[in-house]
């Protein structure tokens, strides 16, 4: 997969190309939906598929009252992209001078400009350009001389609720992450860097890995069944992971220390993901060391218990009538 850093990176034509457009923070069902099909029209039709994405999002630059944690890094969104088997992946840098260009101008500078695509696949709530203008049906209606063919989709639904990432932000939030991987179609996972602690699980035989986390969403305190990938390996290793202040030892910063399970090593300065598998329980504050180590034990024993880990949870998959649809068009 090549990345293109902005629009203007483009100076020469990429070819026929089949894109969509969108911030895609999650790539969560119905982002998957949309992207799985942009990739399956390109070896189709002989062209090549590209993702048209916004890092940071629009939102978070025009300060709308409301700032969420974003899910993922611009980074996993790279590595999740690759692994759809995106061709491209362009990734624009939203800033207020994009954000006062108006959907039409956006339309015929970029999107025909730039990029003159053979489809565009667009979500049934996309809205683009200034005041946010821009939609499906005024892009038909701007290419409806041209060759190139706008498809809008339908809301994806998970047991008749829309995929959505408030709806994800929320799960993971409340620390309801078997909710939240149904509609992520994957475990949500926290991306960081592996740094020095105090010591003081090897001292009490719990070693941990302390990761500091680049990922802006983090589930609440408490112990969970986790998954540490190290680096570019595809290893899910098993473990234990307590977030919290660690009540017992009087801490004032937010920490994430993960326990392999029967594994031994040095991963001090490794990028990681630390994927959350279910909750185990809150974060609790005991009388002294020994009363923690025992707990400590009971939490890895119960974790062990259901090992192999299973996939995700899965649930009834449903798709909304494409918009032109309801709407009469073709």
């Amino acid at each position: 997969m090549q990345i293109l850093y902005g629009h203007q990176a483009i100076d020469s034509p990429l070819g026929p190309i089949v894109m969509t457009i969108g911030t895609y923070d999650g790539l969560h069902l119905g982002h998957q939906a949309i992207v799985e099909r942009i990739v399956d029209r390109a070896r189709k039709t002989g062209s090549r598929s590209l993702v048209y994405s916004f890092f940071p999002p629009p939102w978070r630059v025009l300060g709308r009252g409301q700032n969420p944690y974003l899910i993922l890094t611009l980074q996993d969104k790279i590595d999740l992209m690759h692994d759809m088997g995106v061709d491209y992946l362009l990734t624009e840098e939203f800033t207020p001078e994009l954000q006062s260009i108006s959907h039409h101008d956006f339309t015929r500078d970029v999107l025909q400009g730039r990029l003159d695509p053979r489809e565009i696949h667009v979500g049934y709530d996309f809205h683009f350009g200034r005041d946010r203008g821009g939609d499906w049906q005024f892009l038909r209606e701007y290419f409806h001389e041209t060759e190139t063919q706008i498809r809008p989709h339908g809301a994806v639904r998970v047991d008749d609720s829309i995929v959505g990432c408030t709806l994800i932000r929320q799960h993971i939030c409340n620390g309801d992450l078997d909710s939240a991987a149904q509609l992520l179609g994957r475990y949500h996972f926290v991306r960081g860097a592996v740094v020095r602690g105090r010591g003081r699980g090897r001292t009490i035989g719990f070693p941990t890995a302390n990761i500091d986390p680049k990922t802006e969403l983090i589930p609440p305190a408490g112990v969970y069944a986790v998954c540490l990938q190290v680096g570019n390996s595809q290893d899910l290793l098993p473990g234990v992971a307590n977030l919290g202040f660690r009540p017992t030892f009087a801490e004032k910063k937010f920490a994430i220390e993960v326990h392999l399970f029967d594994w031994s090593g040095d991963l001090y300065g490794e990028r990681v993901r630390v994927h959350f598998v279910g909750r185990v329980r809150d974060e609790m504050r005991f009388d002294g060391p020994e009363e923690l180590v025992q707990q400590i034990h009971r939490d890895i024993a119960q974790v062990r218990s259901s090992l192999p880990f299973p996939p995700p949870p899965q649930s009834r998959v449903t798709w909304d009538p494409k918009p032109d649809k309801v709407a009469g068009q073709s």
